[in-house]
């Protein structure tokens, strides 16, 4: 039997770091070929073509140019889907889809949102999804696809994420030719924020709970079409061999080992008032007695390349800085921004030596929760800031619903109770260990740490199951 050749399709850097930075590469390479289709700056793989040499094929996707019909069916059905799946509950999704400024795209996103709004039930929804790919399908660019997908005959096609633009023509082209297709759903909070742009024949999920939200926003879906895999994303954080020593890790920032430390996790910019909490978490803290004052660790979101804590940073040059190892590439562009295998490295050991974090609603809380350790979420807005932002809508958005039923993570509610909540978290580590521990359970398919060879063995199983299964016309 000839080897099974998986081509990957990468359309931005988080596909990177949970198939290159982990262990799923290797895997795939044990029972065929690997082909990598990407949408990356040359600099950015650079390190991973080194990495693996002339057993994995790097090749650009060809360029895409997105056409004013099929950009309006794409908006209309994320609008349509958000309606839809929230006809009896708030209104937080549209509240955080903002018109844009400039007079063309906010005639768009008008006009996406009307036909959004009158096509919001399921026959409604799938119409929009045809009309999508249609136009997709007609694309010109889309020939390009087409012609690589037939010199290549890969035995699978398979794409790191469902949101992407770029995958859209190479995921129809492989359905067109009969080529099986997978695509991965990449993050806990993704599948609520409205209609996935790509198209395939098996949806790679989280988890269980992650299955039943799917089937539940995509009734044309089938059970059978859902894989339960988990996330390779947390692999590292099992990997002893890649902690330093505390003495040292310590010393690097300029911390102190004899007290406890506070990591606070930025998010990106959609997350306005971050600084305010880094600043008021400084301020809290410096309230405590000298010998027994935590320290703060500051890790910036690699996404995040603007310069808005600069002036937190100069006032309280206590705040040690641990900023992400992510190639930057393009800076206004943060599907660009690539992490590397050095970057996973540092975020292991600035969990496994931190003591709580600090965010605002972050999967970090799950990272900390692996080490079984506390979390702690904002949920307050800062004073005389009313109306710009509202922390509150962040908690009401869904993937918050198991958060708000099982408590896996302190609340602070004000400034001083920031404080005072790092305080009880860091003298009462384990008070919310069970929460902890089925928050993980219910969000990511166990055990963690095999999360790759999981991965490689339903693309296996997906590559030799014979032919695509029927979906929309295109």
């Amino acid at each position: 039997m000839d080897r099974i050749k998986y081509l990957l399709v990468v359309p931005d850097g988080v596909g990177i770091r949970n198939f290159f930075c982990t262990r799923v590469i290797d895997r795939l390479l044990e029972s065929g070929q690997v082909v990598v289709w990407h949408a990356l700056p040359k600099e950015s793989v650079a390190p991973f073509q080194e990495r693996w040499g002339e057993r994995v094929r790097w090749v650009e996707l060809p360029p895409i140019v997105d056409g004013l019909v099929e950009r309006l069916f794409r908006q209309a059905k994320i609008f349509a889907q958000i309606y839809w799946q929230q006809k009896d509950g708030p209104d937080v999704q549209l509240k955080r889809r903002r018109p844009p400024s400039r007079l063309k795209a906010k005639a768009m996103y008008i006009a996406a949102r009307l036909l959004g709004r009158a096509c919001s039930f399921p026959r409604g929804i799938q119409w929009l999804d045809r009309m999508h790919q249609r136009s997709a399908y007609n694309a010109p660019h889309t020939g390009a696809f087409f012609s690589f997908l037939e010199a290549e005959r890969p035995s699978m096609v398979f794409c790191t994420h469902q949101r992407a633009l770029e995958a859209v023509p190479a995921m129809l082209a492989a359905k067109a030719l009969g080529i099986r297709s997978a695509v991965f759903i990449y993050s806990w909070d993704n599948l609520p924020k409205g209609r996935m742009a790509v198209y395939a024949d098996t949806y790679v999920v989280w988890s269980e709970f992650m299955k039943r939200e799917l089937l539940q926003y995509y009734p044309d879906v089938s059970p059978g079409r859902v894989d339960v895999v988990g996330t390779p994303q947390f692999e590292d954080y099992f990997n002893s061999s890649l902690i330093v020593p505390k003495e040292r890790f310590f010393e690097e920032l300029g911390l102190d080992v004899r007290r406890p430390v506070v990591c606070f996790s930025g998010n990106d910019i959609t997350s306005p008032f971050d600084p305010v909490y880094l600043e008021d978490l400084a301020d809290a803290l410096l309230r405590v007695p000298a010998g027994e004052r935590p320290q703060v660790l500051f890790r910036r979101s690699p996404v995040d390349t603007s310069n808005r804590f600069d002036g937190v940073l100069e006032r309280h040059p206590e705040i040690a800085v641990s900023d992400p190892r992510w190639l930057r590439v393009k800076d206004d562009n943060w599907a660009q921004l690539v992490p590397t295998k050095e970057d996973g490295t540092l975020l292991a050991n600035v969990v496994y030596h931190s003591d709580v974090v600090v965010n605002v609603g972050s999967t970090m809380g799950m990272d900390f929760a692996i080490f079984d350790k506390p979390g702690i979420y904002v949920n307050y807005n800062p004073k005389g800031r009313a109306g710009e932002w509202d922390i509150h809508e962040v908690y009401r958005l869904p993937h918050f619903i198991p958060v708000h039923r099982i408590q896996p993570v302190y609340w602070a509610g004000s400034p001083q109770e920031l404080g005072d909540q790092v305080l009880h978290a860091l003298k009462n580590r384990y008070e919310k260990q069970e929460a902890r521990k089925a928050w993980l359970d219910l969000i990511v398919s166990q055990p963690l740490d095999s999360a790759s060879e999981r991965f490689a063995g339903e693309m296996k199983k997906i590559a030799l199951n014979g032919n695509p299964v029927t979906v929309h016309a295109g």
